[in-house]
C-alpha cells in the first residue's frame, strides 16, 4: 500500500511539473526580473545596466506626474466601482420584478460584456468626437449644450468613468440578478406578514441576503478597474495632458513610449504591492 502511495505521489508530481514550469516562466520569472530592473538604470541600454538601489523609487515618489496618476487611479476606481454597484443593484431589482420579456432584457444588458474593451474605446471615441461625433450632433439638434468629452481636461476622466460604467454595469446586474433569483421566498413571505413595505424589504431582507454576492462583485470590479488600460488608452492615451493617466497607463508610457523600463518596473512593483494588500483585506470578507 505504501509503495502504491509513493507511485501515486510521483505521478502527481509529474503531472504538476508542467504547470509549475509554465507559472515560473509566465509569472515568477517576470516578477523577479521586474524587481531586478526596478533597481537598475538603463541609460546605457539593457546591455549596460547600472545598479542604483532605491533611487528609482525615490525619484518616482517625488514625481508630480506619478502622484497625479495615483489621484486619477483612485478617482477612477472608486467612482466606477460605486456607480456600477449601485446602478447594477437597482437595475437588477427592476429586472427581477419583470414577469414578461425578461429574456430579451437579459440579452440586451449582457451585450456590452461581449464587446472587447478596445472596440468599446474606439467606438465611444468616435461617437464622442467633438467635431463629427453623433452624441454632440444629437445634443446640437436638440439645442442642448455640447461638450468636448474626452478632449477636455475637465471632462476627460468623467467621460472615461462613464464609458467604463456602461461596459461593466451589466456584470453587476448579471450576478445580482442571479443572486436575487436564488433568495429564499420564505424571508419575503415572513416580511409581508410583519407588514414591511417594499423599501423596508429591500433594506432589511434583499441587501443583507445578497451581501456575499455584493462582496464578490465589489472585489472583481475593483480588480478590473484597478488594472483598466484598454479603454483609457484607446480613447485618450492618458491625455489630454495627464488628465486620464492612471498608474497602468503611466507604466506603459514609461516602459514603451519613453523607454525607461526601470520606471515602468517600479510602477509595476507598486501596483503589485497595492494589489496584494487589497487582496489580503478582501479575502477576509469573502463568503466561505
Amino acid at each position: 500500500m505504501s509503495t502504491l502511495s509513493r507511485v501515486e505521489r510521483r505521478f502527481a508530481y509529474r503531472l504538476t511539473l508542467p504547470i509549475v514550469i509554465v507559472l515560473f516562466c509566465l509569472l515568477i520569472f517576470p516578477l523577479a526580473y521586474s524587481v531586478f530592473i526596478s533597481t537598475q538604470s538603463s541609460v546605457g541600454g539593457l546591455e549596460e545596466l547600472k545598479f542604483v538601489g532605491l533611487k528609482n523609487y525615490i525619484e518616482l515618489l517625488r514625481s508630480k506626474i506619478f502622484l497625479n496618476s495615483i489621484k486619477n487611479t483612485v478617482l477612477f476606481v472608486v467612482s466606477t466601482v460605486i456607480i456600477t454597484i449601485v446602478l447594477g443593484f437597482f437595475v437588477a431589482l427592476l429586472l427581477n420584478s419583470i414577469k414578461k420579456g425578461v429574456k430579451i432584457f437579459r440579452i440586451i444588458f449582457i451585450l456590452p460584456l461581449a464587446i472587447a474593451p478596445v472596440v468599446v474605446g474606439l467606438t465611444w471615441g468616435m461617437m464622442l468626437n467633438p467635431i463629427y461625433g453623433i452624441v454632440n450632433h444629437i445634443l446640437d439638434t436638440l439645442n442642448l449644450p455640447v461638450s468636448g468629452w474626452a478632449t477636455e481636461i475637465k471632462t476627460a476622466l468623467i467621460t472615461i468613468i462613464l464609458i467604463d460604467t456602461w461596459q461593466w454595469t451589466p456584470f453587476i446586474i448579471t450576478i445580482l440578478y442571479a443572486g436575487m433569483q436564488m433568495l429564499p421566498k420564505e424571508s419575503y413571505e415572513a416580511g409581508k406578514m410583519d407588514g414591511v413595505n417594499k423599501f423596508q424589504e429591500i433594506i432589511y431582507i434583499t441587501i443583507p441576503l445578497l451581501k456575499p454576492i455584493f462582496i464578490i462583485g465589489l472585489i472583481f470590479r475593483f480588480m478590473d478597474a484597478f488594472k483598466s488600460f484598454d479603454v483609457i488608452y484607446a480613447i485618450t492615451k492618458g491625455g489630454p495632458g495627464h488628465a486620464t493617466e492612471t498608474l497602468v497607463v503611466r507604466a506603459y508610457l514609461e516602459s514603451l513610449s519613453f523607454h525607461r523600463l526601470e520606471m515602468g518596473a517600479v510602477i509595476g512593483v507598486f501596483l503589485l504591492i497595492v494589489t496584494f494588500i487589497i487582496t489580503k483585506i478582501s479575502l477576509k470578507y469573502m463568503p466561505k
